[in-house]
């Protein structure tokens, strides 16, 4: 919750403030939530992807979005929550209305608009190999790619966050077209069961994936390749912008490991380009270890 950008908004509308839910969006904050906010005719959704999918899965009548991170949830006509350790994604009703707002990202902390951006990165790259994936799909998450790789780099500069904004914006439309792979199966594995924040497992999760896949998929990637292998790219970036992560930040190898079967199993009903067999999913949890 972001301190003087919601009392702006509070004073702004004469509204009454309420605490959406954490991280995940755990079902019961779900739950908790939808009583909270019944009566209202209006709710503004101020925050990142959890405030933001809370308020997507609970409240049908008109919904304003103001995202303060770079997740892009606010373009999307579907929502997650946390369910028993697991992320259940759930159709829902989109905001009504998206105000990209770059002056809104301010109180943002820099390394939680690094990391959600690299999960608009995740998007844009896993969109372009799903099997899913078609011409209009491959031109969205290309232009999304390219905008988010410039202004990561420059979030000093509020001209360069619209940029950011744009670009999350067309990463995210190709959502609602194509179902995603290897690196957000891993997101929705092991991102709740070991409290691990959605842009985070990208920054585990991405440039290994592509890696993974990299046999199968180096012709579709062809536009976003500068000089290097993708996965190379992505790795460096991470490194220079501080926030390349690995699982054993937040989990211990036994425990990750128990997770093999259910990420083999999810893995497996994505749109990755390849089928996994329990061999490589503990294959890919050790290398990203």
């Amino acid at each position: 919750m972001q301190g003087k950008l919601v009392k702006k908004v509070v004073d702004l509308v004469n509204g009454d403030l309420i605490q959406g839910p954490p991280q995940h969006t755990p079902e019961s904050s779900v739950e908790k939530l939808k009583q909270e906010i019944s009566t209202y005719d209006v709710v503004i959704s101020l925050g990142g992807g959890s405030i933001i999918d809370g308020v997507k899965l609970t409240f049908p009548k008109f919904h304003i979005a103001i995202p303060t991170t770079f997740s892009g949830s606010e373009h999307t006509a579907f929502a997650g929550y946390t369910s028993s350790g697991i992320k259940i994604s759930s159709s829902a009703k989109e905001p009504d209305i998206v105000i990209l707002d770059p002056e809104a990202t301010l109180e943002t902390p820099i390394d939680l608009l690094k990391t959600s951006g690299i999960r608009s990165i995740d998007h844009a790259v896993e969109s372009i190999y799903s099997v899913d994936s078609t011409p209009m799909i491959s031109s969205l998450g290309t232009e999304g790619f390219s905008r988010m790789i410039g202004c990561l780099q420059d979030l000093g500069d509020v001209n360069s966050r619209i940029q950011c904004q744009i670009g999350v914006w067309l990463s995210s439309l190709t959502l609602r077209y194509v179902r995603m792979g290897i690196s957000h199966a891993f997101g929705y594995v092991f991102g709740p069961s070991f409290g691990i924040p959605h842009g985070i497992t990208s920054c585990i999760s991405l440039p290994n994936s592509v890696k993974f896949n990299y046999w199968k998929i180096k012709d579709s990637i062809k536009p976003l390749e500068r000089r290097i292998p993708l996965y190379d790219f992505l790795d460096v970036m991470l490194k220079t912008l501080g926030i390349r992560k690995r699982l054993r930040d937040y989990a211990d190898l036994k425990d990750a490991l128990k997770l093999t079967g259910k990420f083999t199993e999810v893995v497996n009903s994505s749109g990755n380009p390849i089928k996994i067999t329990e061999e490589q999913a503990k294959e890919f949890i050790e290398e990203v270890y």
